[in-house]
């Protein structure tokens, strides 16, 4: 009886540290879960916002001129001459097929074409004399047409193996490899001119309405990166769409800016482009993408605490323009990034950029 309850002492034991492990074990989960939580999102100052003599809408680099290029004739790649990222300048050859092929077919054009030619300047001179029929005339004259398109076409087919730079530029991508067997008009590399850039901007339909496309059009305007803030590139107006897209309550803009000397800008990179203010306004308006939801009367945004470092949709009032009426604070600051990934009371801090990348 005693060993029993031996036993049974050691067995609640051993029950009660294994419990004791694994909530010790769900405590250390549930805190790495918390740690993990703690989302780096993209901050806006509102007292900046106010002092600010420019809107800035966030903007997306793309290439003003860019070509997919290919063979017109399939074949085996002989060689490749660039990779990606290497400036090449026009008119310089980028790649080749092996010729061989297309070099035996217009040999054989070529000899089909001389005697096609000699028939015919035979049958022209028995005609002459009427001692052939019009139409064995005819049928010389037909071969010789047939035989000289065949002759051109095998010509253009050699002059197709080869892809010269329409445009000095960068090749952005190469799809093949050397000795690699390849398909008519298969993509072969992306070049792009990287010269003078393309920039996207959303402009949200209310501050179109309010500033003017003539006004937008005459309007000083400059780029900023993300990589770089700080540093202003000068854009020029390019174009707008004269339709605005429903989904997002926006036009889309094109701006145009020339490459600065020792910048690597590169398609894909994204910054904000600024136009300036046309007037001073008590009213703010917000990037298109700190709206969590945004109505004709009024909108929702992530706002911080900087005490807790949580945050706290709240709702703002808009006028007719769609601009902030109140709601906002001097020390507030506002989630412009990454809005749709957040939930209330969620703790944040603010992204910073990794050197290197």
């Amino acid at each position: 009886m005693r060993k029993q309850n031996i036993k049974r002492t050691f067995l609640g034991a051993v029950i009660a540290l294994s419990l004791l492990g694994m909530l010790t074990g769900c405590e250390k989960a549930v805190s790495e879960t918390t740690d993990q939580t703690i989302k780096p999102v993209k901050l806006l100052s509102v007292k900046d916002l106010a002092m600010a003599d420019s809107d800035a809408f966030l903007a997306r680099i793309d290439a003003t001129y860019r070509a997919q290029l290919s063979f017109q004739v399939g074949g085996e790649v002989s060689d490749l001459k660039v990779k990606m990222g290497q400036a090449v300048t026009k008119g310089e050859l980028l790649a080749s097929l092996d010729p061989n092929d297309l070099q035996l077919a217009l040999d054989a054009a070529n000899a089909q074409f001389s005697l096609a030619k000699t028939q015919w300047n035979r049958a022209k001179s028995l005609y002459s004399k009427k001692l052939i029929s019009t139409n064995d005339y005819d049928q010389r004259e037909t071969q010789y047409q047939a035989a000289l398109a065949n002759y051109e076409q095998a010509k253009t087919d050699l002059s197709y193996t080869e892809i010269h730079a329409p445009f000095s530029g960068i090749i952005s991508y190469t799809y093949v490899k050397p000795h690699q067997i390849v398909g008519e008009k298969q993509e072969i590399l992306n070049l792009i001119d990287n010269s003078t850039l393309d920039v996207s901007v959303t402009l949200p339909i209310t501050y179109v309405d309010s500033i003017s496309i003539p006004a937008l059009i005459s309007s000083d305007m400059w780029v900023t990166m993300d990589n770089e803030p700080n540093n202003e590139i000068k854009g020029r107006f390019k174009e707008i769409s004269t339709q605005p897209n429903l989904d997002t309550n926006s036009y889309e803009a094109i701006v145009t800016m020339t490459l600065p000397q020792g910048r690597n800008l590169l398609t894909g990179m994204t910054g904000q482009v600024h136009i300036p203010k046309q007037k001073s306004s008590d009213y703010l308006q917000l990037p298109q993408s700190a709206w969590v939801n945004k109505g004709l009367n009024q909108g929702q945004v992530w706002l911080m605490n900087q005490e807790t470092k949580t945050v706290t949709k709240t709702t703002l009032p808009l006028n007719e323009q769609g601009l902030v009426i109140s709601g906002l604070h001097a020390n507030d600051y506002i989630v412009i990034a990454g809005v749709d990934s957040l939930v209330e009371g969620q703790t944040v801090k603010a992204w910073q950029r990794e050197e290197g990348i």
